[in-house]
């Protein structure tokens, strides 16, 4: 597999996205206070279904009648225009395709969905990047709305290639459309697929789900990712076969560090392949959990000191492990309290200002 282009984060810090505020303002109070390196837009999914995490990056699907509404979005197959429908979105997708921006624009966000994402570009034409070196977008995994967005019978659209297509075409678009808007700002971007789901592969509960068109979909987004300038990633909240994104074309793999390290270190040898042709681990060390009023920046440290270790120790390079290494929490904060998310975000700063190596972070987009 080719090679990544350079990036060595150096062990800083972002966030993963979603906050349990309903306004944007004091969010970004948090990020900027928190993670200022590399500040995220603040997902809002309190706002209501709009900004949910299923209903977010689907404006495109719903104002073309392919999916219903955002309240419970439906694939709309049993309509007689359902052919007239799919038509008017691949009119889109074409024009897009062809590098025309007003059709691309249509990809983005609802007025609704998108307010932390134009807070957060407000303030960094309001006030500029400050002290940051990366900015941070997110979006949906195709996986997990796949698995979660039916049609009448309830029927999973992962499953029908047709559905499925349409997903991961608009979720493309999107992350591509949302690259090139951070990008404007002249930094480099990281853009992280969201895609929990992924843990389903190889459950027994999921036996028909196929490596190949997982990777081929993550594969499709990732590629309008780094098209645009951009650094694709991928966020999981739970443990997995993490080689599936080691043969992708996913740059930064974020997990549950604080809950499955191990389900790393039995991939020693694996993951060390995947940092040497540039792949970098973002470690959710903090957890978004209760625990997190149990932890702190030292306790946390340790725990991650003792993971680095343990993968050196099955041949892990050391050295290049922390060059190639982020800290984030284990998972959004968007169903804690206002308390506890700041005190994940509040631990997160202090444990990255004990971590982090005195290099600065090395970009080569």
């Amino acid at each position: 597999m080719e090679k990544f282009k350079p990036f060595y984060p150096q062990l800083m810090a972002t966030g993963v996205g979603s906050l349990p505020y309903t306004g944007a303002n004091e969010a970004l109070k948090l990020i900027w206070g928190s993670v200022p390196d590399a500040p995220h837009w603040p997902q809002l999914p309190r706002q209501g279904a709009e900004s949910s995490f299923i209903g977010q990056y689907l404006k495109v699907l719903i104002e073309t009648g392919v999916i219903g509404d955002y309240e419970q979005p439906r694939f709309q197959v049993e309509e007689a225009d359902w052919t007239e429908r799919i038509t008017k979105f691949y009119e889109l997708y074409l024009a897009a395709e062809a590098g025309n921006e007003d059709s691309l624009a249509e990809f983005a966000f609802g007025t609704q969905g998108g307010e932390g994402f134009d807070a957060f570009c407000a303030d960094l034409e309001q006030n500029g990047i400050r002290q940051a070196i990366l900015l941070k977008g997110q979006l949906s995994g195709p996986l997990t709305l796949g698995l979660q967005i039916t049609d009448k019978n309830r029927r999973s659209s992962y499953y029908d290639e047709t559905q499925r297509e349409l997903l991961v075409k608009a979720l493309a678009f999107h992350a591509e459309w949302q690259t090139r808007r951070l990008r404007k700002f002249g930094l480099p971007v990281l853009m992280t697929i969201d895609d929990p789901g992924l843990y389903a592969f190889g459950a027994s509960t999921h036996v028909t789900l196929e490596r190949d068109t997982i990777i081929r979909d993550l594969n499709t987004i990732a590629d309008k990712i780094a098209a645009a300038g951009g650094i694709p990633g991928v966020h999981v909240c739970a443990g997995m076969d993490w080689t599936l994104i080691f043969d992708s074309n996913i740059q930064v793999l974020n997990f549950d560090a604080y809950e499955y390290m191990t389900s790393m270190q039995v991939l020693a040898g694996p993951l060390n392949s995947y940092l040497e042709r540039g792949g970098v681990v973002s470690w959710g060390i903090v957890p978004t959990q209760e625990q997190v009023w149990q932890e702190n920046a030292d306790s946390l440290r340790l725990k991650l000191e003792e993971g680095f270790s343990e993968l050196a120790h099955k041949g892990v390079d050391a050295a290049r492990l922390r060059r190639q290494s982020m800290l984030t929490p284990s998972c959004g904060t968007g169903t804690l309290t206002k308390e506890t998310a700041e005190r994940v975000y509040h631990v997160l700063a202090e444990l990255t200002g004990v971590m982090r190596e005195k290099g600065l972070p090395v970009f080569s987009l």
